[in-house]
């Protein structure tokens, strides 16, 4: 009776466990998308004026300058979180009609294998995009 009992105490901690790292990797995911959503908001408000004075039609969004200010967004922002890192911007496409995709990449360490996934160099990739569009 106590080999079943052990038995069935050690499968549910290892249950727990992984229900554990999930929700953790989850959760630094949706962290990310909240930075990936306002990089993609302060990059969609970067407008260019000569394109907005000058030109009068088309996007007044300049690719490279919304890459600059979702660069500089990021910069700035709080990511509270000591599990993820390496956030870095993949990459960032203006559309025709002034939509911005700001895609973010990072890695992250589960809680409770943590330790094993930084000593093996083994973190999770993250990526996620955002999208906003400037009126």
């Amino acid at each position: 009776m106590t080999i079943l009992t052990t038995g069935v105490l050690v499968v549910i901690l290892m249950v727990i466990a992984v229900g554990t790292a999930i929700t953790g990797v989850q959760l630094e995911r949706n962290g990310l998308q909240h930075a990936a959503d306002s990089a993609a908001l302060a990059a969609s408000q970067a407008v260019d004026p000569a394109r907005i004075y000058d030109l009068g039609d088309g996007p007044a969004i300049h690719a490279r300058s919304a890459r600059e200010a979702a660069a500089e967004h990021l910069r700035s922002y709080p990511h509270d979180t000591t599990s993820t890192e390496d956030i870095h911007l993949q990459g960032v496409t203006v559309d025709a009609d002034g939509t911005v995709h700001v895609t973010l990449g990072a890695r992250t360490n589960p809680p409770l294998v943590g330790w094993f996934t930084r000593g093996t160099g083994t973190s999770i990739p993250l990526t996620v995009t955002g999208d906003a569009r400037a009126r």
